[in-house]
C-alpha cells in the first residue's frame, strides 16, 4: 500500500516556502487581496480551513508540519491514497489532487479508467470504492503513464497554462524521473 510518509519528500521539493507572485491566482483571497501562498497552500484553501480571507501574515505563519497535516487530510486522504497498491500510482494522482483539486484530478482518473483500461465508472469526481478497485485492478505502469498524459493535455488547456506551464510540467516531469517512468504519447 502507498505511504503519505514516503510522498513528502516529492511534495517539499515542489511546495517551497512562501511566495507571493502577482500572476498566480492561488496568491489572492476572496476580498482579491495578494497574500500570497505558502507550502503550497493557496490563499483560498486556506481560507476555507481558517473559516475567514488570509492575511500575508496568516499566510507567512503556515508551518511546513501543518502544511503536511493539510496535504494529508485534505488531498491524500481524499483520493484514497493509502489504500492504492502502488506509491507510482498514489503519488500521481494525489500530487495532482494538490495542484488540481481532488474532484478534478478524480474526474480525469475515472476518465482514463474507462477510455484507457474499459472501465464502466460514473465520472462524478468522487474517489470511492468502485474508483480505488479500478485504480488497483490495472497495470501500474501504464495506468501512472495515462495519467501523466491526461495531466499534461489538461495543464495545456487551462487558460494561465503560458504562466504556469513550464512549473506544471515540470512537476510532472520530476514525479516521472522520481519513479522512473518515461511519460511518452505512443505513435500508433
Amino acid at each position: 500500500m502507498a505511504s503519505y510518509e514516503k510522498f513528502k519528500a516529492s511534495i517539499q521539493q515542489h511546495e517551497g516556502g512562501y511566495q507571493n507572485i502577482p500572476t498566480d491566482w492561488g496568491n489572492y483571497n476572496s476580498l482579491d487581496e495578494l497574500v500570497g501562498t505558502n507550502f503550497g497552500i493557496s490563499a483560498r484553501f486556506y481560507e476555507s480551513v481558517i473559516g475567514v480571507p488570509p492575511t500575508e501574515q496568516d499566510m507567512l505563519n503556515i508551518t511546513q508540519a501543518e502544511a503536511h497535516g493539510l496535504f494529508k487530510n485534505e488531498f491524500w486522504d481524499k483520493v484514497l491514497a493509502d489504500h492504492i497498491n502502488s506509491q507510482e500510482v498514489a503519488e500521481m494522482i494525489a500530487d495532482h489532487a494538490i495542484n488540481s483539486q481532488p474532484y478534478k484530478t478524480t474526474k480525469i482518473v475515472q476518465r482514463v479508467l474507462n477510455n484507457k483500461f474499459g472501465k464502466r465508472l460514473k465520472v462524478d469526481g468522487l474517489f470511492g470504492t468502485k474508483t480505488l478497485v479500478a485504480v488497483n485492478s490495472v497495470d501500474f505502469k501504464q495506468l501512472f503513464i495515462e495519467i501523466g498524459l491526461a495531466r499534461k493535455v489538461y495543464y495545456e488547456a487551462r487558460p494561465d497554462f503560458n504562466h504556469h506551464g513550464k512549473s506544471w510540467l515540470r512537476r510532472l516531469r520530476l514525479l516521472s524521473d522520481k519513479f522512473n517512468i518515461i511519460i511518452k504519447k505512443k505513435v500508433a
